[in-house]
């Protein structure tokens, strides 16, 4: 009896082992087929593309093990012609929800909604996101990490890894698929703003695409050089840089807004049918950043919230040391409206508290 009990136990065994073998196998040869597979390509022509949504794996370059640099982009193009809308995020390798922006926004629309073409890019610093850092970039010789958005056009020869990355991204990715530019971003880690555009007022469509997003704040700019926004203006593309509340997570309410303004703007553009939104409460729109550094390091406690409006001498925030006792405190140096504010209260010396738009 003891012998068949063994022999009926070594065969389950074999036979479990048997079937736990194929389940592994079916499950991977399954996974192996539904696998969508995505074309790598070493330049974008969407305009010779026919009707369809495609994803792409741009090749922007090569880490120093040989590697490949993928930097993902989907196209849709509609059934109409009509024009063509970059969207572009994670510049900065910290900044996500422009990413999340960018995906609400390809699920939800297809080329029968669509006239014109989208070319979104969730992703553009690839070494930066993987790397869990803003400015990461293939930092080159042992030097500093690179911000990408200070590198544009960059090169497409030469020195400089992250010119060259940035130069390739520019001159077979970009440039050449823009009719209209909004560039995705957030506050660095540690601060916040609301929904938040700089815009070259000079050019008027560029205003008016300001204005169709819907933001809670403008600033008025006349662009920062090597940025993304102001290498597209300098090419003669209208550009915004759309700054979408904090860095390192997903701000649903923020997100949701982001898409609306985007799908205004399309609607302004005759790029998706309706009626263009015209808020109730206009944003406030001013021309200056007025900055409030911390002089010691320590705990910050706010003491305004974001779209605030202060006057001269309002209480901005409170530091306090180690044990709680208050060190400093910090006024505003003029009238205007919070945009900015610390979300992470500890602060070193040099750190920003608060920056104001007037």
């Amino acid at each position: 009896m003891a012998r068949l009990f063994v022999v009926i136990f070594l065969l389950s065994e074999i036979i479990g082992i048997g079937l736990f073998s194929t389940s592994l196998t079916a499950t991977a040869r399954t996974s192996q087929e539904t696998q969508v597979q995505t074309e790598v390509i070493l330049q974008l022509n969407a305009d010779a593309l026919p009707t369809g949504k495609y994803t792409y794996k741009f090749l922007a370059g090569y880490q120093s093990d040989g590697q490949p640099l993928y930097v993902p982009v989907v196209v849709i193009k509609g059934l109409e012609a009509g024009r063509r809308m970059l969207l572009t995020a994670a510049v900065h390798g910290d900044e996500l929800n422009g990413i999340a922006v960018i995906h609400a926004l390809v699920k939800e629309l297809g080329p029968e909604k669509l006239r014109g073409t989208i070319i979104a890019v969730p992703g553009l610093n690839q070494t930066g996101l993987v790397g869990n850092s803003r400015y990461y970039l293939r930092s080159e010789g042992g030097g500093s990490p690179r911000d990408l958005n200070r590198l544009f056009p960059g090169t497409l020869s030469g020195g400089g890894a992250a010119s060259r990355y940035a130069g390739n991204l520019w001159h077979n990715l970009l440039k050449g698929n823009a009719d209209i530019a909004v560039d995705l971003h957030t506050q660095s880690t540690g601060s916040d703003y609301p929904l938040f555009i700089f815009a070259d007022y000079r050019n008027r469509e560029i205003a008016a695409m300001a204005t169709a997003l819907m933001p809670d704040m403008i600033k008025r700019d006349s662009g920062q050089e090597g940025s993304l926004e102001t290498s597209f203006v300098t090419a003669s593309i209208p550009a915004v840089t759309f700054e979408i509340g904090g860095a390192k997570r997903f701000q649903q309410p923020l997100i949701d807004r982001a898409v609306m303004g985007i799908k205004n703007l399309m609607v302004a553009e005759g790029m998706l049918a309706g009626t263009v939104i015209k808020p109730l409460l206009p944003p406030y729109v001013g021309s200056s950043f007025a900055n409030i550094y911390a002089e010691e390091g320590g705990t910050a406690l706010m003491k305004v919230s974001l779209r605030e409006a202060v006057k001269k001498g309002d209480l901005l925030a409170i530091m306090l040391d180690r044990f709680g006792v208050e060190k400093r405190r910090y006024f505003a140096p003029r009238d205007g409206r919070v945009v900015s504010v610390a979300s992470d209260p500890l602060k070193e010396s040099g750190a920003m508290l608060v920056r104001l738009l007037y």
